[in-house]
């Protein structure tokens, strides 16, 4: 949630409209995003709400809002869930970015990174995020471990 609503507000610095959606039910994520968008967030739920209002939100963000960036923080585990965050990015063509805390870990992070990305093929993951990297050189061991095609974004 901290990402997601500092990415938010970085991406406002730069003069761009943002909108932030969270996945799932949730009471205190959407206050944090909210304060990072510096806008009203909405929750997207397939099972509470159905996979037409949840495009129809999408939708409106973009053509209404004019937002430049659609941003949508995933509820727990990328798979967790019966209507999980990877069946929201499938359904919609969102581009997933990976937040992974990689604290303990460099080359296994990675493994847990294409093993993730490989589990299913009706979306695409694009990049990685290394949360809780200990040093420049921990951010390091993690990006050369990573293949080509899923580059680490941020350690």
């Amino acid at each position: 949630t901290t990402i997601t609503a500092c990415l938010a507000r970085l991406l406002i610095r730069h003069g761009k409209r943002v909108r932030v959606f969270k996945f799932g039910p949730d009471y205190l994520d959407p206050q944090i995003l909210e304060r990072g968008s510096k806008a009203p967030v909405v929750q997207l739920d397939l099972w509470m709400a159905g996979e037409e209002w949840c495009k129809q939100q999408i939708y409106r963000a973009v053509t209404e809002g004019k937002a430049d960036f659609v941003l949508v923080e995933g509820a727990m585990g990328l798979y967790d869930g019966n209507d999980c965050s990877a069946d929201l990015a499938a359904k919609f063509g969102i581009p997933v970015a990976l937040v992974m805390d990689v604290r303990a870990m460099a080359q296994t992070a990675a493994a847990i990174a294409v093993g993730l990305r490989n589990y299913r093929d009706d979306f695409d993951m694009v990049g990685v995020i290394a949360n809780k990297c200990g040093s420049n050189y921990h951010g390091q061991l993690v990006r050369d471990a990573l293949p080509d095609d899923l580059p680490l974004w941020a350690a």
